[in-house]
């Protein structure tokens, strides 16, 4: 197994992953405008990727099969991060093919030595039901107090 950090060339393959758990999380709506979401995420990511957003993947014959990001941004320093730096982990996910194999994990540890290297004080994500179990063993905690607000 060989964990690459994806760069613009990988732009393609990230963005089948990505829609493949939108799918699958069945966040995509029936209204959703599928088309507008590829581009906006392609164009993103074509923006972003090793700048403020850093991703990994493990490819098999070829083929990306599995990716995990890390998303950076500043606040407002607070009590227990003077910096303010802090990362936001998402799109985690393994090509239903090739899950058990521990891919997300290792993915989700390369995460975790950049965010250290960084300097980096907090990470936080948002989990599915099936991810908890790793988070956890990788030491996540819940934290029930944040919301949050769409605004339309």
């Amino acid at each position: 197994m060989n964990i690459i950090q994806l760069d613009k060339t990988y732009a393609d393959g990230f963005l089948h992953l990505r829609m493949q758990l939108f799918r699958e999380l069945g966040e995509l709506h029936e209204d959703a405008d599928y088309e507008a979401l590829q581009t906006a995420t392609k164009t993103y990511y074509l923006d972003h990727v090793n700048k403020d957003l850093f991703s990994w993947g493990i490819q098999v014959e070829g083929q990306l099969v599995s990716i995990g990001s890390l998303c950076l941004f500043e606040r407002l320093p607070y009590a227990e991060d003077l910096s303010g730096r802090e990362g936001y982990i998402l799109n985690v996910y393994t090509h239903p093919d090739f899950r058990n194999r521990g891919f997300a994990g290792q993915i989700l540890k390369t995460i975790l030595a950049y965010s250290a290297e960084l300097g980096l004080k907090r990470l936080w994500l948002s989990s599915s039901t099936q991810g908890k179990s790793l988070y956890g063993k990788l030491g996540f905690c819940e934290k029930n107090h944040e919301m949050e607000y769409f605004l339309e």
